[in-house]
C-alpha cells in the first residue's frame, strides 16, 4: 500500500468536501483540518512513528471533522468514520488500518478518552490551539460558527464561561504537548478569567 499516494487522495477528497460557506464553517473548515493534519505530522515526527502509524494519524486528521459537512455537531465523529470506510472500500484499504484510523477519530469525542499513543496524538492535534497564542482567534471563529448555526447571538459571559469550562476540563495526553503547550494554555485560561471579571 502506497501510504503517500493514498494520503494525497485523502487530502484532495477532504478539501473538496470542506468547500463551504465561510460563516457556516467559520472554524471547522479546511484551514482547521490542514492545521490538525500538520500538528499530527509534527507530533508523529517527535515520536518517530513509522510510515504506517504516521499515515494513520494523518488520515485521522483529514477525516476527523468531515462529519460536519453532513449534519449537526452531535455525532459528527461517527459520520466521519462512515465517510472514511466508504473511501477505504473504494480504494481497497487495509481493514486493520481503517480500524486504527476510526479509533483515532472516535477518540476525539469530548471528553477525549484516547487509549494509545496514536489516539492521543490525534486528540492533542485536534485541540492543539488551546495551548497557543492563536487560541483567542480560534475561539472567536468557533463562536461565529455556533452563532450562525443557532441563528442567534450568544452573550459574551455565557460563551466565555463555556470556554473556560472546556480549558479547565481539558488535558493534553502526550508528554510532548504537555511540555510544549501547557504554559500557554494556563495563560489563555487566565485571559478568559480576566475577561469575565470585566463583564
Amino acid at each position: 500500500m502506497n501510504y503517500f499516494e493514498i494520503l494525497g487522495r485523502i487530502g484532495r477528497y477532504a478539501s473538496d468536501l470542506l468547500v463551504t460557506d465561510a460563516n457556516e464553517q467559520a472554524y471547522h473548515n479546511i484551514a482547521h483540518t490542514r492545521y490538525v493534519v500538520d500538528r499530527c505530522a509534527e507530533i508523529a515526527h517527535y515520536y518517530q512513528l513509522d510510515t504506517r502509524d504516521s499515515f494513520i494519524v494523518s488520515a485521522a486528521g483529514w477525516f476527523h471533522d468531515l462529519g460536519y459537512v453532513y449534519g449537526q455537531p452531535s455525532g459528527h465523529e461517527k459520520r466521519a468514520v462512515e465517510l472514511l470506510h466508504q473511501f477505504g472500500q473504494a480504494w481497497q484499504l487495509d481493514e486493520t488500518v481503517l480500524d486504527a484510523v476510526s479509533s483515532c477519530i472516535l477518540a476525539t469525542i469530548l471528553p477525549q478518552k484516547p487509549t494509545n499513543l496514536l489516539e492521543s496524538i490525534v486528540c492533542d492535534a485536534d485541540l492543539y490551539h488551546l495551548g497557543t497564542t492563536d487560541f483567542l482567534n480560534c475561539d472567536a471563529l468557533m463562536r461565529q460558527e455556533v452563532q450562525h448555526r443557532l441563528g442567534q447571538q450568544i452573550p459574551a459571559r455565557e460563551w466565555i464561561e463555556a470556554t473556560t469550562k472546556l480549558l479547565l476540563s481539558h488535558e493534553y495526553h502526550t508528554l510532548y504537548c504537555q511540555q510544549k503547550l501547557s504554559r500557554q494554555k494556563r495563560r489563555n485560561l487566565q485571559k478568559l478569567q480576566e475577561s469575565l471579571l470585566k463583564l
